[in-house]
């Protein structure tokens, strides 16, 4: 039975392989029971994109062995898994809905995460494919106009080439059914589709799909989904044998997570066949160790440590956050924290043994203070606020 772990280690700058210290650690807890089992039995490599080769260097900027999950969310996701239903995630911009993915991804060994950007002009059966009409109607007008010069064999080919198959393109969910049955796309090959681009595994595999930002869709898109979600398949109407549909292993079922920034209220029915978390935002302990996990290090042995100079800029977000909350037109998360440290870091006139008041510090904060504002009217509260840490 899959089961999601989502923890880091406190690993400090003394670790012996910082490179693959949070695999070593999952690989035990996995020994004990606490966690998986991967596919095939191997953590990782995270692999960003499709046909991206993947790395095993957890040090590389973005990799989800950074992303530290709280129990709370632990629990919410492996609830999701054991019913086998999608895990619906709200919270604040900023606060790790869509990083979730990345991590699922990478420690179950599931490849790159396969994602749908949601649109007003979304449909729900863009999730499963999508049918060019506009282009084969434009290949049915060339067609007719070819015809009266070609001979018997161009005719031939140009009429394969109107193939309906050949006109289809698969979206994230699509491709994650095919993805754990690639026998299927045998039979929609053989009936003209063009299997270039869908970068498919010899072998049956699951995945992780990511719906992200489902509120900004139209109303009926989240009613849509339910069914095929629930059953895992779908029809492709513009085939004669069209039904694709997931295996009776529920081992190679997707892993389907979906986001919403609460725009809009979603529909009942919806909302009763997901398992749902809202993801706080994170306390001022949480954030050291993401800190740490994600860019700085350091603590020895302790997960809430951080060098003087985070530990200050630390110190400078939370009460930019929360202090000047009632006059700032944009509100900085978690990433926005995560941008300004790796700015710091960086750079190589800063020190991180000296504090935030150091002139070298304290100058290159001012400049990298574009990752906290978003809005020019916020510039003011934060100048204000760094005059605590004006070098002497």
């Amino acid at each position: 039975m899959r089961q999601f772990w989502g923890q880091g280690i406190e690993a400090d700058e003394s670790h012996a392989n910082r490179s693959s210290s949070v695999r070593n650690a999952l690989i035990t807890a996995i020994a004990r029971g606490e966690a998986g089992p991967p596919f095939d039995g191997t953590i990782g490599p995270w692999v960003r994109r499709e046909g991206d080769p993947g790395t095993d260097d957890e040090t590389a900027q973005e990799h989800p062995a950074g992303y530290i999950a709280g129990d709370d969310l632990v629990c919410a996701l492996n609830t999701a898994l054991l019913l086998g239903k999608p895990l619906l995630l709200t919270g604040n911009p900023g606060t790790g809905k869509s990083q979730l993915a990345e991590r699922v991804a990478w420690e179950f060994n599931m490849g790159p995460v396969l994602r749908f950007e949601s649109q007003s002009l979304s449909e729900a059966q863009d999730l499963y494919y999508r049918f060019d009409l506009v282009g084969r109607l434009a290949a049915v007008e060339a067609f007719k106009a070819e015809q009266a010069v070609a001979n018997d064999g161009e005719r031939r080919r140009a009429r394969a080439e109107l193939s309906v198959a050949r006109f289809l393109g698969f979206g994230p969910l699509g491709k994650a059914i095919l993805r754990a049955t690639p026998k299927q796309l045998e039979r929609l090959v053989a009936l003209g589709l063009s299997p270039q681009g869908l970068q498919l595994p010899m072998e049956p595999r699951p995945s992780v799909v990511l719906i992200d930002e489902i509120d900004k869709t139209s109303r009926d898109f989240p009613n849509d989904l339910l069914n095929a979600i629930e059953r895992k398949e779908f029809n492709v109407r513009e085939l004669a044998d069209g039904h694709v549909g997931v295996p009776d292993d529920e081992g190679l079922h997707p892993i389907v997570l979906i986001t919403s920034n609460s725009e809009r209220e979603l529909p009942a029915p919806f909302l009763r066949r997901c398992i749902y978390f809202h993801i706080p935002d994170p306390s001022r302990e949480m954030l050291a160790k993401i800190l740490r996990s994600r860019v700085t290090g350091s603590g020895e042995g302790d997960p809430t440590r951080l060098h003087p100079l985070y530990a200050d800029v630390l110190e400078m977000f939370s009460a930019f956050r929360e202090g000047s909350a009632a006059k700032l037109a944009y509100q900085p998360g978690t990433s926005e924290l995560l941008d300004l440290a790796r700015a710091l870091a960086r750079s190589e006139r800063v020190d991180p043994l000296a504090g935030l008041s150091a002139s070298g510090n304290h100058a290159e904060l001012r400049r990298a203070a574009s990752t906290l504002i978003k809005h020019r009217d916020d510039r003011g509260e934060l100048d204000k606020l760094l005059k605590r840490w004006a070098p002497t």
